[in-house]
């Protein structure tokens, strides 16, 4: 398994700021590398499930169906449904501080398939710790400057 995590504190910016900009796909590719775009499939009634297009290693496109569950603002969470990890699980903590908010993100890949995973773990998960931290730094930023999610996704 690989994982990374992130964690920002995105002055000026309200907890629903910042839980907005994450769930809408418009905004949210700016920070994410790994991600071309997210479109909602299904409307939960916590949440939505999803189809995830992505660059594994950056580089090659495949897809994914998530479930994302959330507590407005504070919690988004990301599981696969199917699609070939065998497990997938990232989530946001999003948290009110003295002058703005906090965004924990942490993501969890585990390829699975054997001796295959275990090349991909020993060759990807540098990358994607890395990818992950920047993907926050990255929401902090844009954040900060000024870009903001429609709510649209997150009804």
């Amino acid at each position: 398994m690989v994982r990374g995590e992130g964690v920002t504190v995105a002055r000026g910016v309200t907890p629903d700021e910042a839980f907005d900009f994450v769930l809408d796909p418009a905004q949210y590719v700016k920070a994410d590398t790994k991600m071309i775009w997210v479109t909602k499939l299904a409307d939960l009634p916590n949440g939505m499930l999803a189809r995830e297009d992505g660059k594994f290693l950056g580089r090659f496109k495949g897809s994914v169906v998530t479930r994302y569950t959330w507590e407005r603002p504070t919690s988004i969470d990301v599981v696969i449904e199917h699609g070939v990890p065998r497990s997938l699980h990232a989530w946001f903590e999003i948290s009110e501080v003295e002058g703005g908010t906090q965004i924990r993100h942490v993501e969890e890949l585990d390829l699975g398939h054997g001796p295959l995973g275990w090349v991909h773990d020993a060759l990807a998960g540098g990358w994607f710790a890395r990818s992950v931290r920047a993907e926050v730094d990255e929401i902090g930023r844009l954040l900060e400057a000024g870009e903001r999610g429609e709510r649209v996704h997150a009804l």
